[in-house]
């Protein structure tokens, strides 16, 4: 009797330990039969399979890994294009129910609160992407006479969107800094593939710093971790970029750094290649309405000078590259345009210190800066004076 029981305590034991010594990921997939279903682990450098079976009968499953070193991102996938995102942790038993024709849109996750926190934000930004690629739509079938009329409202309630999303993740990630999850919202994107935060806007780098220091601390062997903050620490410290800005904001006269960004057909366009010209060098914004304003007093201007060596090289900070498209051929504007489509995360814009717009820099023959900052009268002043 005596050996019977302690017979049955070690089972229990080794059961116990059997259990928490390993994740598993187990669930239904229903109306899948014959369908495989793959488990990967996303690593930086790519996906890689960590274990697959063919669904049966009510679409049962079960994948066991070893206990998880760091919270982990896997992908359990049906195709390359039906895929959950998970994310992982320690021993979990993650419990995941779904369909087959609605695998990845419309899922059930248990016993993983970073899986449930990845869901919730892929539904947010989801649900971003549908009202804004409603909206460019909407605008896109409007008659040409009637677009003129909704590009500032369109521009706005864009506008509004994206800031509103930002300010929900931005919470999100300041009450969470601890979490892998807030590492998932930094890299969501928009349709067009653009991140909606981006670690070069000047007030979504907050939460790509606080996120970095956080998780360094907590997991300072992962690479995950070291690849953000090397990130936001290039971001930082860039000391090309700083020693830009001290010379920028130096007095007139030093060269102008160089650019490259392109135009509407997507040719590179440099600021170099209009050497023997005098250049003003804009920065705008089709969603500002002081940069609307000061380019209809600027057309003017430029067709004024124009033939006397004048030319205007203007960045737009932009984001839709419909409705920026829109906007020039809406105002007509004849010099040379250009955009990154990275709205205010621009490079060119951080390259010249640019706080707000509408700004400009004047440039000489020889690329010097020699004005910055010149509207409506000063800059014709300015003109006179040098061409």
């Amino acid at each position: 009797m005596k050996y019977h029981i302690l017979w049955l305590l070690s089972l229990l034991f080794i059961t116990a330990c059997n259990g928490k010594d390993s994740f598993t990921i187990s669930g239904t997939i229903d109306q899948a039969n014959g369908d495989m279903l793959y488990l990967y682990r996303m690593d930086l450098s790519g996906d890689v399979v960590l274990d697959s079976t063919q669904l049966k009968g009510k679409g049962n499953f079960r994948f066991k890994q070893a206990p998880l070193t760091e919270p982990t991102f896997l992908k359990l996938a049906l195709s390359p294009r039906r895929f959950i995102t998970l994310l992982g942790d320690s021993t979990e038993h993650i419990k995941v129910e779904s369909q087959a024709d609605r695998f990845a849109s419309n899922y059930s996750v248990r016993n993983s609160i970073g899986s449930q926190h990845v869901q919730l934000l892929q539904k947010s930004a989801a649900q971003l992407r549908q009202h804004t690629d409603s909206l460019i739509a909407y605008y896109q079938n409007l008659p040409t006479e009637e677009q003129e009329k909704e590009l500032e409202r369109i521009s706005n309630e864009l506008r509004e969107l994206i800031a509103d999303y930002k300010a929900r993740t931005g919470k999100f990630i300041m009450d969470n800094h601890l979490s892998f999850a807030s590492y998932y919202a930094l890299f969501l994107t928009l349709s067009d593939d653009n991140q909606i935060l981006n670690v070069m806007d000047r007030d979504d780098q907050l939460y790509f710093a606080t996120l970095a220091t956080s998780l360094n601390q907590r997991y300072p062997e992962s690479a995950r971790v070291r690849q953000l903050y090397d990130m936001v620490l290039a971001v930082k410290q860039d000391e090309r970029r700083a020693q830009l800005l001290e010379f920028i904001n130096q007095s007139e006269g030093s060269g102008a750094p160089e650019l490259s960004v392109p135009n509407l057909q997507g040719q590179e366009i440099s600021l170099a290649s209009l050497k023997g010209k005098v250049v003003l060098l804009s920065f705008s914004a089709s969603w500002d309405q002081a940069s609307v304003r000061e380019n209809r007093a600027l057309k003017g201007i430029y067709q004024r000078h124009q033939n006397r060596g004048f030319e205007v090289y203007q960045v737009g900070l932009e984001r839709s590259r419909v409705l920026w498209e829109a906007y020039l051929a809406q105002e007509e504007l004849p010099w040379i345009n250009v955009s990154e489509l990275t709205h205010t995360s621009s490079f060119a814009a951080r390259t010249y210190n640019v706080q707000r717009i509408p700004a400009n820099y004047l440039l000489d023959r020889e690329g010097n800066i020699i004005g910055k900052d010149l509207f409506g009268s000063r800059l014709e002043e300015k003109l006179r004076e040098v061409l």
